[in-house]
């Protein structure tokens, strides 16, 4: 009988480091080349097919998921699927989201979304100002079915723009948002050889401020505003990111409870806006204490753990988040390349087309070539010892030309399409990969509202 034994070190050797594996490159930790988790990527892989105009309809989230699972060969639960497709939507965890939810998608105060029966989403405008060069990109290949590349690729690193979070075996990911315009900002001043100046985190509908520890780059302080109206009144303006309005209001009452506060009104509605109350002697000796702060719990501080996976698909850590910006556009700046190249190559082929066409229907308007009662054979015949190109090893895209394009009119308009391919060939050629990123770069800026 065979022996089925193991020893705990074969364990850890083999089933463990693989599912460690497995889980730090296909489920927590991001990308920092595209900000995307492999869930979070097959959701953009099908919403860039299902909404490829913008004008489409809207669907429930329900029904995307179903897509994803059947389409993208998503092979977990619908609830996490649900629950990624939800955070993508969601306006206060986005600078600009990739998702437009519509429905109850919740708020920074409020997170709880709707049912996913009840909630609809498409993909956001946000995504093609983000996002390009899809030609260029290779798919991976699941049951010998197309899904989603290896990674997409934006022109700004959109895991530092939109953030993330994620536990993995022996790695975690905990990375904060940043203003969409520092972002682009960033990626300009590294493409002009400039420094970048620092990247403070910034959260929409957080009006408060980030101030970097200076022992530790990747620590955060965090802190809401307030106002000291007069000797018994402060007024909240803002409350730490991580407070719902419920959480904070509990504080607030146990203050009254512990008699710190007399009393407060919640005036707050789309923004923030507690009056407190105190008793004079109490507000005054917390403000000459300097512990006004702590006592309202208006202070905290988050840690960044700037883990990524990187463009080989190997772990990469980062100390700061400009050092991803650094990275991300030395490795953007390389597919600005291949855009060019792939771009010059498709501009020769339709040059070759366009001037193979005009000279086609040039001989057959002149008569040096005649077609009509003659067999296919004599005219492959003519096409071949006069040099015509083939594409695919076919004449088939000359012989298939409607009769009504066989005229004087269409050769002319073919001469002009020649000629402007002929320019658009020259100017790309002269143009350098890197002014092309700058040009992105700066539409993107300018759409930014």
């Amino acid at each position: 009988m065979k022996n089925t034994k193991r020893t705990v070190t074969s364990f850890f050797d083999k089933e463990y480091l693989e599912y460690a594996r497995y889980v730090v490159e296909n489920r927590a930790i991001p990308s920092c080349i595209d900000g995307l988790k492999p869930t979070q990527r097959k959701v953009v892989y099908i919403a860039n097919k299902i909404w490829k105009t913008g004008n489409e309809k809207p669907m429930k989230l329900f029904q995307l998921a179903g897509r994803v699972a059947s389409d993208a060969f998503y092979h977990h639960g619908n609830t996490s699927l649900e629950s990624s497709m939800v955070g993508m939507g969601q306006k206060f965890k986005n600078s600009l989201p990739l998702l437009e939810g519509i429905g109850q998608f919740g708020s920074l105060r409020s997170p709880a979304a709707g049912a996913p029966r009840y909630i609809s989403a498409k993909l956001h405008p946000n995504f093609r100002l983000l996002y390009q060069d899809f030609d260029l990109l290779e798919n991976k290949i699941e049951e010998g079915e197309k899904i989603e590349p290896a990674f997409f690729l934006p022109i700004v690193p959109t895991v530092i723009l939109n953030g993330s979070s994620g536990i993995a075996v022996g790695f975690a990911t905990n990375i904060l948002n940043r203003n969409p315009k520092d972002v682009v900002e960033s990626c300009i001043s590294v493409l002009s050889n400039k420094k970048i100046k620092t990247l403070s985190p910034w959260i929409n509908e957080f009006i408060g401020t980030f101030t970097r520890d200076l022992e530790n780059p990747k620590t955060w302080k965090i802190h809401g505003k307030y106002e000291i109206v007069n000797t018994t009144t402060v007024k909240i303006t803002s409350i730490p990111p991580n407070y719902t309005y419920e959480r904070y209001e509990e504080i607030l009452n146990l203050l009254m409870e512990k008699d710190v506060i007399v009393s407060y009104d919640d005036n707050s509605s789309e923004t923030i806006e507690y009056i407190l109350k105190f008793k004079r002697s109490i507000l005054n000796d917390l403000v000459s204490k300097d512990k006004l702060v702590s006592a309202l719990r208006l202070s905290t501080q988050e840690t960044e753990n700037l883990t990524t996976i990187d463009e080989n698909g190997e772990l990469k850590i980062f100390d700061r988040a400009e050092d991803i910006v650094t990275h991300f556009v030395g490795v953007r700046l390389k597919w600005y390349q291949v855009r060019k190249d792939y771009l010059i190559d498709k501009t020769e082929k339709q040059l070759s087309l366009v001037t193979n066409k005009a000279r086609f229907i040039k001989d057959i308007i002149t008569s040096k070539l005649k077609i009509n009662n003659v067999a296919k054979e004599i005219i492959v015949e003519y096409l071949t010892a006069n040099k015509y190109d083939t594409v695919h090893g076919s004449y088939d895209y000359l012989l298939s030309m409607a009769i009504h394009s066989l005229t004087k009119e269409r050769y002319e308009k073919l001469l002009q399409e020649k000629a402007n391919c002929i320019i658009e060939l020259e100017t790309l050629k002269k143009t350098d990969p890197k002014e092309m990123y700058m040009t992105d770069l700066k539409k993107l800026k300018s759409s930014i509202k």
